[in-house]
């Protein structure tokens, strides 16, 4: 990222059917329910109980077997590591376009400095940063004190999955997950490729598996990022100044797996092996990469995409990849941007990831300030209004806790879309995707300085075609309401006075030229209803320019649905945007 167990029942192991339905593997199964008491049961401490490589030729091995492992699914196909083959694949299932709205986490070894942001690892090594100046006065110089130092410290002693989970669904998140390692080279899961991995160093537990059983009981989309790409290119990597100015903290074993100080061909396979490992043994609906994935050579790329594709297919589930730089081809995997979004609607779905800070990174630091719920609430509207789904970051601290901060917004967007979630949920984009002053400018995409007001409006789509749904971003006050992007596209039936005519009295004006009467005046009603969600049935007219023109009641703050945005479903119109629609 550019910053810039459950326990369940025990099950027959062999039965690989549950297996695959509860999304865990034999080896996991027996850690998070019988294996710890037979662990016990033999004198052995579960805690001490390492499952990484303990040597290099272990290391290497370990790759070597788990890459062979994925050949052997990937030739059983049914897609073949192919371009070709692999545009066969449903890159975009109706779960995820659906749903919109996810929840990933920035955690691990860079929040125990928790200073400037979670490139710290990289930046305490760059003599020019003023991140190396900080950590040599607090911690001694980067060779004495390299990064894997802080590794132990990462305890996660507060950490609750279930606690996050059910934080996860309030805000309304369909799916959810950890960023499963960073650039770092320090992985979230129980390995047996990597001896950097939380089950073995730091807090020794398989965080990854346990966020994973928290999420499914909840009925929430599996997410696991990799940012690995970067970290697995040595020298010109992630790690460069590293290599640069304390070439010693780079060497050795563990410490060069940490580092990427791998031969060339080692490099990739380890890429391929990790993500392989997290695929077999934790099922994720959605890998998301960060960038750094051009450096991976393309054989490497597409043997991943058939062997997580020929796994989902086997499970009888579709699965989705992002792809950030333009690296993958889109017709196997999902557009991704970070923290912008394109200037206009999408063919293809695609997605964003924000953060809940503003001001401090992705993970979690030191006196961090955050986005308001409102402009988080705005992003997620105008990114469904242009057919993407919302990737929403939070930093939790070292020990696991999420910040109040944090949590408060989360929950603020969960009770907005507790509200008004039939406008995002299920939704896909309008003809046009709003209206109104703010807008993106010619030249690209726009980040995080745009604020939005009550003048603008995003709209969304049912997608069974049977709303379409105007969102205003604040409350625009009671009175009369236009909506100048859009114009009702079917007439009123002739001669019929406002009020009648089939429809709700007081919601009719007719379109103009239509009726007994001359163009433009009032002579019969439009078909249709408008409700405001979480009030109910708004009155309305049809203006002479065919704008439907609501008219809103003069809600007290406490009353109304929302301040933060309000939507009004419009059912039953023939709609058709206006010169002055977004498109």
């Amino acid at each position: 990222m550019v910053h810039s167990v459950e326990n369940g029942d025990q099950v027959d192991e062999t039965d690989t059917s549950a297996e695959h339905e509860n999304g865990t593997t034999p080896r996991r199964r027996f850690l998070a329910t019988g294996g710890t008491l037979a662990l016990a049961a033999l004198g052995v401490s579960p805690a001490g109980a390492r499952t990484g490589p303990e040597t290099m030729d272990e290391f290497e091995t370990s790759v070597e077997e788990t890459v062979a492992s994925a050949r052997t699914v990937i030739d059983s196909g049914p897609y073949d590591p192919t371009w070709e083959s692999l545009a066969d694949v449903t890159q975009i299932p109706e779960w995820f376009r659906d749903g919109k709205f996810g929840i990933f986490c920035h955690w691990g070894p860079y929040s125990v400095p928790a200073y400037a942001h979670e490139w710290y690892p990289r930046q305490m090594y760059n003599v020019d940063n003023e991140i190396n100046e900080y950590h040599r006065e607090t911690y001694g110089e980067p060779d004495e004190y390299p990064y894997q130092e802080f590794v132990p410290e990462f305890g996660a002693e507060t950490f609750d999955a279930d606690e996050w989970a059910t934080l996860f669904e309030r805000a309304g998140a369909k799916y959810a997950g950890p960023v499963v390692e960073h650039h770092d080279g320090w992985s979230l899961w129980d390995s047996d490729v990597t001896p950097w991995n939380a089950a073995d160093i730091g807090p020794e537990r398989d965080l990854t598996g346990e966020l994973e059983s928290a999420i499914r009981k909840r009925d929430m989309r599996f997410v696991t990022t990799f940012h690995h790409s970067y970290n697995l290119i040595g020298e010109e990597g992630y790690f460069s100044f590293a290599y640069e100015n304390y070439p010693s903290v780079t060497e050795g074993y563990p410490d060069r797996v940490m580092y990427g100080n791998l031969p060339e061909q080692l490099q990739f396979d380890t890429w391929l092996a990790k993500l392989v490992e997290v695929v077999e043994g934790y099922d994720p609906d959605f890998v998301w990469f960060d960038w750094g994935l051009p450096d991976v050579p393309e054989a490497y790329q597409r043997r991943f995409l058939a062997y997580y594709h020929n796994v989902a297919a086997t499970r009888g589930k579709e699965v989705v990849t992002t792809n950030k730089e333009d690296t993958l081809p889109l017709e196997s995997s999902v557009a991704d941007f970070e923290l912008g979004r394109p200037r206009h609607v999408q063919e293809q779905a695609w997605n964003a990831e924000f953060k809940v800070a503003d001001e401090g990174g992705w993970g979690y630091v030191e006196d961090r300030t955050f986005h308001s719920a409102t402009r988080l609430i705005h992003v997620l509207i105008d990114i469904v209004s242009k057919n993407g789904q919302l990737l929403l970051s939070v930093g939790p601290r070292v020990d696991g806790t999420i910040e109040r901060e944090e949590r408060e917004r989360l929950l603020a967007i969960g009770d907005w879309l507790d509200v008004n979630g039939e406008a995002i949920y299920e939704t896909r984009p309008w003809d046009a995707f709003g209206e109104g002053p703010t807008r993106l400018e010619e030249g690209g995409e726009f980040v995080e300085d745009v604020e939005y007001g009550p003048e603008d409006v995003r709209y969304t789509r049912a997608k069974d075609g049977n709303a379409v749904y105007a969102i205003v971003m604040g409350w625009p006050g009671g009175g009369e309401l236009a909506l100048e992007g859009m114009a009702v596209d079917h007439p009123a039936a002739p001669g019929t006075p406002p009020g009648h005519g089939g429809t709700p009295p007081g919601c009719g004006e007719g379109p103009p030229g239509h009726g007994d009467g001359p163009p433009g005046e009032r002579t019969g009603t439009a078909v249709g209803s408008i409700r405001l969600l979480g009030h109910g049935p708004v009155p309305f007219r049809v203006s002479s320019e065919g704008h439907p023109v609501i008219e809103l009641p003069g809600l007290a703050s406490s009353k109304r649905p929302s301040d933060a945005a309000v939507a009004f479903a419009l059912e039953e119109f023939d709609l058709e945007p206006t010169e002055d629609a977004h498109r």
